[in-house]
């Protein structure tokens, strides 16, 4: 180095910097161990929970510090002293991103957004189908839009990295609702367990792909239900014929990525059938919500509620979970959460449609009715987990942070709402407006802000 260099004292501070870094810096040889090591081997579909993401901050803060220190040696590298001693302004760089903001407006309602994936054309009437996430941030979304070339509508596969930002990926070869009339292959619902391993499904065709949605091969069957936990995928399959809703349903489980499924044990006798079914999952536990239909004089009818304690292997009846009284109540939504937590929205079966929530903590074999009554208009849809916040969706949101004790509505998302889930104790999303609107809470549920789609 010149002479010149070593007595700017701008350089002597970015030596000191460097000095003081390499001390912080934990030892090399044993860097990329640790952050294996903490990695989670597999992460949840859908989004619903990913209670391990805290692993991850003491390897970021490692490899923050490595970085810190490559940086350093970077700067001094580049590093020129100007005439007057004082290093000369960075020149201003601007990084084009796939999507465009629209103008930030005055008020306090979050910005809007429309997509602009690779190319030089973007995507225009967006509509999202299903939403995933395989960590807080990292997202697929299942969407129809405007073909880029040529009239009518063609199915969009997105992708993004830091929840709000979102590309189009390609690949795919499946129909969704609203292209083509969902002719065969029809897919419906959009599951990632992880960064790469994802499930493309609907009742008469399944998808899975292992390189993040770039390429997608397609398996036998079908299926109306799928979620990933615990390194395993359980998925729900109908024959979808002669009922009200889903007939002769069965469950099978596989390892993620595996292509060859095994039968679940249901414990029942003969086809298994009901208006409308439900799956969520949370730590090693399952749980399958059976609805009946009470039209057509069986208005006694009662849901069952199914519950697995190994991944989705052998499964036993615990009944009707929603407490019951005059009028006679209807389970509508299950979340599940770790430690045999698990909650279910109740609704009356009377024209008032008074909705309630009841917990268990023993993995659904005694439900507790809490006092709190859910606003009306959001009784539809409901995750979250009772120790921490319950959030229920349908026409907007509703939150709790006491099990279901109170509930306060959510006066930024408006309109019905198609999807609702969290990635952890904090992050969660929902989409409205029809699938143009995708939102998102970073502190628990207490605010919304939005991504738009054009």
């Amino acid at each position: 180095m010149s002479d010149e260099y070593d007595r700017d004292p701008a350089a002597a501070a970015l030596r000191a910097s460097l000095a003081r870094h390499a001390d912080e810096a934990p030892p090399g040889g044993m860097l990329a161990e640790r952050i294996i090591h903490a990695a989670p081997t597999a992460a949840p579909g859908r989004g619903r929970r990913l209670w391990g993401w805290r692993t991850w901050a003491l390897p970021l803060v490692a490899a923050g510090a490595v970085g810190a220190v490559v940086a350093a040696v970077s700067a001094i590298e580049n590093y020129h002293p100007s005439a007057h001693g004082a290093p000369p302004a960075a020149p201003h760089t601007h990084t084009p991103s796939l999507m465009t903001s629209a103008p930030r407006p005055a008020s306090p309602t979050p910005t809007g957004h429309a997509v602009a994936p690779a190319g030089q054309k973007g995507l225009r009437g967006v509509r999202v189908l299903d939403l995933t996430f395989a960590g807080v941030d990292e997202g697929w979304a299942l969407a129809s839009a405007d073909c880029v070339s040529g009239p009518g509508r063609c199915t969009a596969l997105l992708r993004t990295t830091d929840g709000r930002t979102w590309r189009d990926v390609r690949g795919g070869g499946f129909n969704v609702p609203g292209v083509r009339n969902c002719a065969d292959p029809c897919v419906r619902h959009l599951r990632f367990a992880n960064a790469q391993v994802g499930y493309a499904y609907g009742e008469g065709a399944f998808f899975m792909t292992t390189n993040g949605g770039r390429s997608w091969s397609r398996a036998k069957g079908g299926a109306i239900l799928l979620e990933s936990l615990d390194n395993n995928v359980v998925r729900v399959t109908s024959s979808g014929t002669g009922c009200p809703g889903p007939c002769d349903i069965r469950v099978e489980t596989a390892p993620l990525g595996a292509a060859n499924w095994t039968a679940g044990d249901l414990a029942v006798r003969g086809p298994l059938s009901g208006s409308d079914v439900a799956l969520s999952r949370g730590g090693s536990a399952a749980y399958l919500l059976l609805r009946r239909n009470p039209a057509g004089g069986a208005q006694d009818a009662t849901s069952t509620l199914y519950s697995s304690t190994d991944d989705g292997r052998h499964w036993s009846a615990a009944g009707e979970p929603c407490p019951q009284g005059s009028p006679e109540v209807d389970s509508v939504a299950v979340t599940a959460a770790p430690d045999g937590r698990v909650s279910v929205l109740c609704t009356e079966r009377s024209a008032q449609h008074g909705s309630f929530v009841a917990n268990s903590t023993d993995a659904g074999r005694h439900f507790a009715r809490q006092a709190g009554t859910v606003p009306a208009a959001t009784a539809g849809l409901l995750t979250g987990d009772a120790a921490t916040v319950l959030v229920t969706g349908g026409t907007g949101l509703a939150r709790s942070t006491d099990g279901g004790a109170t509930w306060r509505t959510m006066p930024d998302v408006t309109g019905a709402v198609t999807f609702i889930g969290f990635e952890s104790r904090q992050v969660g999303r929902a989409v409205t407006d029809g699938g143009r609107s995708i939102w998102t809470t970073r502190d628990g549920g207490a605010t919304w802000s939005a991504v738009r789609f054009s």
